[in-house]
């Protein structure tokens, strides 16, 4: 059957678990949010990165994350073409006048290595939460690899049941269809030249 939207993922992971008692069926929709939980943990393509500017007012050295953020793939300044994460307690034992090219994440925020003077435009790429399916109907992911979705659901659903085989099954077909899914973007992005290894 097809995999397009969110109805037809609970249609699949009732089938595939082969157990239609309510006790199994109700929870259908926690199994897929579990699932969703897991998935997006590991899955990173470049179908989800969304490019924006985080502004960190003057006298401030903190802007909030994007609600949909989930890891940074780049971030730069106008001064830095590259910042370097560190941990947020180095962060805070530099120098008085800081480091611009440093920076931690903490409790939801950017922590930035200096106090600006005027407003600073930081310019991000990073990889976004597509949402919830469940509010969704549907996301780039579940339209390029509904599996991925599929067998997050029933690991959920096989740990639910107490069915440690089938978790270890389920756990396996997992691992290899974002391999295969995170291979084949890869591919797709550097298709029709060569990769470029960054200097360091």
């Amino acid at each position: 059957m097809a995999l397009s939207s969110y109805t037809d993922l609970q249609t699949a992971v009732k089938d595939w678990s082969g157990r239609f008692d309510s006790t199994v069926a109700n929870r259908v929709p926690d199994f897929i949010r579990l699932g969703e939980e897991r998935l997006w943990q590991r899955v990173r393509s470049q179908w989800g990165v969304e490019s924006s500017t985080l502004t960190i007012p003057a006298g401030q050295n903190w802007v909030a994350l994007p609600d949909d953020w989930l890891a940074f793939k780049r971030i730069r300044s106008a001064t830095e073409a590259r910042m370097e994460y560190m941990s947020a307690d180095v962060l805070e034992d530099l120098p008085y006048d800081g480091d611009p090219s440093k920076y931690s994440i903490e409790g939801g925020r950017l922590l930035y290595g200096q106090t600006p003077s005027v407003n600073l435009d930081l310019s991000i790429k990073y990889f976004k939460h597509p949402g919830l399916l469940e509010t969704a109907g549907t996301t780039w992911l579940l339209d390029r690899a509904p599996s991925i979705y599929l067998y997050a659901a029933l690991i959920e659903a096989a740990i639910f049941v107490k069915n440690d085989a089938k978790v270890a099954e389920y756990g396996s077909l997992l691992d290899k269809a974002i391999d295969n899914f995170q291979s084949a973007d890869l591919a797709a992005q550097i298709s029709g030249s060569r990769l470029h290894q960054r200097r360091r």
